[in-house]
């Protein structure tokens, strides 16, 4: 028995309070509580990569002229397909000095300079990365490529749509509810939202010399899950 605001009781039905208690994530105040689900599969299209050039020699000099002699390398056998790199950014040359341990007892300790440049870019082409990753190994370059490098260029777009997906997954399950309960989905009371996502192993050059060229990109899957809560009219 409730009372509404003139004094004036109602009856709820015995199989509706049943219904009520028993139906999960229901509320006996005439709301329910539902999550959506959305998911959008799609293949990666782009890559970031970057590359180091490194040397080790006693003499600073001789190391500086090394990493050199391996961008411009670099530089020469990548060339033709120098625009398709895009954001590309080469860093100063990074010079130091580390201090290796005697080999025996008695020996001083020798000191040995180490010099690095990198360089980074983004390569929307995939069927020109594997070219791009032979000019780097020919010229002597160090990387890792790994499924983290692969992206997609409107990820920004998949997670709206499988956010839609997920809402209309949420609505769809309140409306089943309402229909059951011969009541109606109201409005909205409450929303909050979470993203995931699921990548699938993929196959790669996981370091210079170690393995042949990238071979697959596998398909990945962007999850929105949506919680909330409709008015049950």
């Amino acid at each position: 028995m409730v009372f509404n605001q003139l004094g004036i009781h109602k009856v709820i039905p015995r199989p509706l309070l049943l219904a009520l208690a028993f139906t999960p994530g229901l509320a006996l105040a005439g709301e329910v509580n539902v999550t959506g689900e959305g998911k959008v599969s799609y293949t990666p299209d782009s890559v970031r990569l970057q590359f180091t050039a490194r040397a080790e020699n006693p003499d600073a000099q001789a190391a500086t002229r090394a990493v050199k002699t391996t961008i411009a390398q670099w530089e020469d056998n990548v060339s033709a397909y120098r625009n398709q790199l895009d954001d590309y950014d080469s860093a100063a040359l990074n010079l130091y000095t580390q201090r290796l341990p005697p080999q025996k007892d008695g020996d001083k300790p020798q000191t040995q300079s180490v010099a690095a440049q990198s360089v980074s870019f983004t390569l929307s082409a995939l069927d020109s990365l594997n070219p791009v990753l032979q000019a780097a190994q020919d010229a002597g370059m160090e990387y890792h490529v790994g499924e983290g490098n692969f992206f997609h260029s409107n990820e920004k777009s998949l997670e709206r749509e499988a956010l839609g997906k997920a809402i209309d997954d949420a609505r769809d399950q309140c409306q089943f509810i309402a229909k059951r309960l011969n009541q109606s989905c109201g409005e909205v009371k409450s929303l909050s939202t979470s993203y995931g996502g699921r990548p699938v192993p993929m196959m790669m050059a996981e370091a210079r010399g170690k393995s042949g060229p990238v071979t697959a990109v596998g398909d990945r899957e962007v999850t929105v899950t949506v919680n909330a809560t409709f008015e049950l009219d």
